[in-house]
C-alpha cells in the first residue's frame, strides 16, 4: 500500500514541476478556473471561495482558493519541501502511531497522517486561526482518529494576540508578524488582530498520556515558544521526531536558531529530508538555506533512543 501511495505522490510531484501547458491539459477546467479566480476575481473581492477536492491519498478535502490552489490542482501540497515532508511521513508513520500537528491550517498533513496511522492511530491538530479552524474542522469531522483544537500553542497557558491574514496569505497567520516587515504584499493585505487561548504542548501530551511518534511545528515565527512549552517532554521522550519549519537568516530566524539549540541540548540531532523522504544530518542549517537560496525548510529533529545509544557505545568500545 505504501508503494502505491508513494506512486500517487510522485504524480503530484511531476504535475507540480510541469509546464503551465501540461498542468492545463491535465485538468483544464480546474486550471482555468483557479488561475482565473486568483488573477482576476480575488484581487477585487479579496474573498476566497471554498471548493471540494480529493487528495492524492484519496481523502475528500475542502480548500479555500486561492490559498489552496496547489491542492485543488494537484491533489497535494506541491512545494518541494512539502512533498519531501509527505514522503517522510509516509516512510515513518505506521498503523497505530500518534501524530501531533501544530499549525494544521486546512488539515492536509493531519488528513495524510490519519490515513497512514489508520483507525488505531491518533492525530491531534492545533490551529489558532478561527476562520481557518472552521475549515480544518469541516475536513476532519468525519475522521474518528483526528481531534482538532482551536488553540495557539505556546510556552504557557494564556490568552495571546493572533494575526489573521486575508485568505491568499492565510498560511502566514501567526502570533508574530515581524518577519514580514518590508514585504510589499503586507501593505496591501493587512492582518486582523484577534485573541485566542494558548496552551502548553507538554501539558496536553503528558496530561493525556500521549506518546507521539512525530510532532510537526509550522507556526510562522512562534516555533521557539512552542519548543519552550515542551522542554519537559523533550527530556522524557525516547525516539521522538520533531519536524519544525526553519526560516532563512534574512527572515529574522533568531527564534528558530534558539529553538534548534534547545532541542540540541536535549539530545536531538538535526536532519534534512532527502528527495526520497530519508534523513541526512544537517550540520549547519543556516549555511544550507543560504547556499541553496531557500526561504525556509522543514528540519527534522530526532532524539537518539536508548537502544541506538547502546549500539553506538558498543561500536565505539569495539573500535578502541
Amino acid at each position: 500500500m505504501m508503494q502505491n501511495i508513494l506512486d500517487q505522490l510522485h504524480q503530484v510531484e511531476q504535475l507540480a514541476a510541469a509546464s503551465k501547458l501540461r498542468r492545463l491539459l491535465a485538468r483544464p477546467f480546474r486550471y482555468i478556473f483557479s488561475i482565473g479566480f486568483k488573477k482576476i476575481i480575488y484581487p477585487f473581492t479579496k474573498k476566497g471561495i471554498i471548493l471540494k477536492t480529493r487528495t492524492f491519498f484519496n481523502s475528500e478535502m475542502y480548500v479555500v482558493l486561492p490559498a489552496g490552489t496547489d491542492i485543488y490542482l494537484t491533489g497535494g501540497k506541491s512545494h518541494d519541501s512539502e512533498i519531501r515532508l509527505a514522503k517522510f511521513l509516509i516512510n515513518h508513520l505506521k498503523i497505530g502511531d500518534t501524530f501531533v500537528d501544530v499549525g494544521a491550517h486546512f488539515g492536509y498533513f493531519s488528513l495524510l497522517s490519519a490515513f497512514l496511522t489508520g483507525s488505531n492511530g491518533r492525530v491531534f491538530s492545533f490551529e489558532a486561526s478561527k476562520s481557518t479552524f472552521l475549515l480544518l474542522n469541516k475536513n476532519t469531522q468525519d475522521k474518528a482518529n483526528i481531534a482538532c483544537m482551536n488553540n495557539a500553542v505556546s510556552d504557557k497557558k494564556e490568552i495571546v494576540k493572533f494575526y489573521e491574514f486575508p485568505v491568499l496569505y492565510s498560511e502566514y497567520n501567526s502570533v508574530d508578524i515581524s518577519q514580514f516587515e518590508g514585504e510589499k504584499w503586507l501593505v496591501k493585505y493587512k492582518p486582523q488582530e484577534i485573541q485566542v487561548e494558548a496552551i502548553k504542548l507538554e501539558d496536553f501530551i503528558i496530561d493525556n498520556d500521549l506518546h507521539p511518534k512525530i510532532i510537526k511545528i509550522d507556526v510562522e515565527g512562534a516555533e521557539l515558544k512552542v519548543v519552550l512549552g515542551m522542554k519537559r517532554l523533550l527530556e522524557v521522550s525516547d525516539g521522538l521526531f520533531i519536524v519544525m519549519e526553519y526560516l532563512h537568516p534574512d527572515r529574522k530566524n533568531a527564534a528558530h536558531r534558539q529553538a534548534a539549540e534547545i532541542m540540541k541540548n536535549a539530545g536531538y540531532n538535526a536532519y534534512l529530508i532527502e528527495k526520497n523522504g530519508g534523513l541526512i544530518p544537517a550540520d549547519n542549517i543556516d549555511d544550507y538555506l543560504q547556499k541553496n537560496e531557500l526561504e525556509s525548510e522543514n528540519i527534522v529533529f530526532k532524539k537518539i533512543t536508548n537502544e541506538e545509544l547502546r549500539i553506538t557505545n558498543e561500536i565505539l568500545i569495539h573500535n578502541l
